[in-house]
């Protein structure tokens, strides 16, 4: 047995022989942690650029030195030479002369990976493993550690983070759904107990948690179960359960919920691989918008476009509705080798999600740091004769997106861009560019009203107006109908808030939902700062033009090149106009005119008041 051990589950710790070691230097902890779960030894320049990024190549590599006493040193005197690997060019850690409760976890995914069934099955010999491994799952990956200084580490902490616990998700799902069908009731519910508290809201856990109750006999504990998921959604995200919860509930308390018969799950005969986002809680009005979407990916008997680029205002549900696409059932069956998903950004990590890709065609083993060119021609040779679905969010830059086409002739890809420029540069033709409209009058009042039922039946004609002001825009109907839930949950009126949402000042200075903030970097956004995103891309002149655009009359807003021409005093405004509509920011409209979205124009009203005196 090893006398060394690392711990990387929960806070990350050493031990030696049982005590505790304590770490002096944050770096050495974390280079410990890297190396120990790098498949190949990473060099000393790699190392030093990951750990100490702001420093230049020989200060880092000198930072790299100075750690590295202090890393041998952990082990003690008599391990010294066993703990580390180093030569001139890389490091490594012996993987003998120490233990690491990742590495272990690992070991037990991959020995349930080689039993006889499927990788969406379990058997009697995996219980043991699932065991084994929520002993070791102590916690979130390296929780509460990370490095200031180096957003390169903790993105990779971030991917180690996110695939364990989704590897143990499904582990304890498929364990569940064995001991359902098997007759072990009560430790199927302990599973699916497990599987629900790494993330409380996530409904098919719910519900298989409310079926087994329910199969078990615990009817009580089932509608339980049902009622306090109904109160987090409400209070987390302010959106009610979805459908499919709410007829289970209401099939367990009639008396007429069944258990399904006990079916052998069949062996498959190539693993799915899949990379999803979260499931959109709340989507409402966006059907025709999946039915096009799914058409264009070749669903319904008609040819596919091998490439769909969704384009739309800022705000109006791109990665909603991509998301969506991502757990439709259609399209899991139209596609049955996987959906590989990504989100890209302003500064993406590409090498990191197009690992997780790889790890999840099983690739490669999750640390192996291997370079963008080789991932995306292994990728691309696994997708050959495969039929997968590949979607890439929120794309900003073209070259961004290129390692992600890697797809066979089988595949279909979907991309999203609030950019105009880049969607056409995307798409090989303009028919590849799908425009997300906003909402219609009608869907708009009905999210606003699954929202904020009580705002909306109090006073319908200023719910209707708010509608109507806010363009059918999915995020500011969805912080508005936050915002008004919140406000009649604690009893006082609604009307003051209606009318200064219909102002637009309260809706900037408000917080997106939890999804749609996800995308932002910024521990706490504002609608202002996402708006902020598009416009920070834009020169200090054509930000204070687009400023300007404040002066219109924001309901709706329009304007044609005379009326920039006067508001910009210039004699010319095509050349702005055009970098406006590249960006996203306006739409060209019939007649030689142009719009922007009234959020948008809110927008503009907050720069333009921000603007120093004298300024254009």
């Amino acid at each position: 047995m090893t006398e060394l051990s690392l711990y990387l589950f929960g806070p990350p710790r050493l031990e030696r022989q049982g005590q505790a070691v304590r770490v002096n230097r944050r770096k050495a902890l974390a280079l410990a942690a890297y190396l120990a779960l790098a498949e190949q030894p990473p060099s000393r320049d790699f190392l030093a650029a990951l750990l100490w990024p702001d420093l230049a190549q020989d200060r880092a590599r000198a930072a790299l030195r100075s750690t590295l006493p202090a890393l041998t040193a952990l082990a003690g005197a008599d391990a010294r030479a066993d703990w580390l690997e180093a030569d001139r060019d890389t490091l490594a850690v012996r993987r003998a002369a120490i233990w690491v409760d990742a590495l272990e976890f690992r070991s037990l995914l991959a020995q349930s990976r080689r039993h006889p069934h499927g990788a969406e099955a379990a058997c009697a010999d995996c219980l043991p493993l699932v065991d084994g491994a929520l002993e070791l799952y102590r916690g979130d990956f390296m929780s509460g550690f990370s490095l200031s200084d180096s957003a390169e580490y903790d993105d990779w902490e971030l991917l180690q983070r996110e695939w364990f616990s989704r590897e143990l998700a499904g582990f304890l799902r498929r364990a569940a759904e064995f001991c359902g069908q098997a007759g072990m009731l009560a430790r199927a519910i302990g599973y699916a107990r497990r599987w629900l508290a790494l993330d409380p809201l996530h409904e098919p856990a719910q519900r298989q948690l409310m079926r087994l109750y329910a199969a078990n006999g615990q009817r009580a504990d089932a509608l339980r179960q049902y009622q306090q998921s109904a109160a987090a959604l409400d209070s987390e995200l302010a959106t009610p359960p979805e459908d499919e919860t709410t007829a289970l509930y209401e099939a367990i308390q009639a008396g007429t919920f069944a258990p399904a018969p006990a079916v052998a799950q069949p062996a498959l005969e190539r693993a799915t691989a899949s990379v999803l986002p979260v499931l959109p809680s709340l989507m409402v009005g966006r059907a025709a918008a999946l039915d096009e979407l799914k058409r264009r990916a070749g669903l319904g008997g008609g040819a596919a476009r091998p490439v769909t680029v969704v384009q739309g205002w800022p705000g109006v549900g791109k990665s909603t509705s991509v998301a969506a696409l991502a757990h439709d059932p259609q399209v899991a069956r139209h596609f049955p080798d996987g959906v590989l998903w990504a989100s890209l950004g302003e500064t993406p990590s590409l090498l990191g999600q197009l690992t997780m890709w790889a790890e999840a065609l099983r690739l490669t083993e999750p640390g192996r740091t291997r370079p963008i060119e080789e991932l995306t021609s292994q990728i691309a040779a696994a997708l050959r004769d495969r039929r997968v679905l590949l979607i890439v969010d929120d794309v900003w830059q073209v070259e961004h997106a290129a390692p992600f086409r890697v797809g066979g002739q089988a595949c279909a890809m979907v991309m999203t861009s609030r950019l105009t420029e880049v969607a056409q540069a995307l798409a090989p033709t303009a028919g590849d560019v799908y425009r997300l409209p906003v909402l219609s009058e009608a869907d708009a009042m009905e999210l606003l009203g699954k929202l904020a039922p009580n705002a909306v039946a109090d006073y319908p004609e200023q719910a209707l107006e708010l509608a109507r002001d806010l363009e059918g825009l999915p995020l500011a109907l969805q912080v508005a109908g936050r915002l008004l839930h919140a406000e009649a949950r604690l009893g006082w009126g609604v009307a003051d808030l209606l009318a200064e949402l219909r102002t637009g000042a309260r809706l900037l200075e408000a917080q997106p939902p939890g999804e749609i903030a996800a995308v932002s970097r910024d521990t706490s956004p504002t609608v202002a700062a996402l708006l902020k995103r598009s416009t920070d891309l834009l020169d200090a002149t054509t930000q204070q033009r687009f400023a300007l655009l404040g002066l219109f009359a924001p309901k709706p807003a329009t304007f044609n090149l005379a009326a920039m021409a006067v508001a910009w005093d210039v004699p010319d405004p095509r050349p702005t106009a055009r970098i406006l509509v590249s960006r996203g920011l306006l739409e060209p409209i019939s007649g030689g005119r142009f719009q922007a979205h009234a959020l948008l124009m809110l927008h503009a009203r907050s720069l333009l008041a921000g603007l120093e005196p004298g300024e254009p």
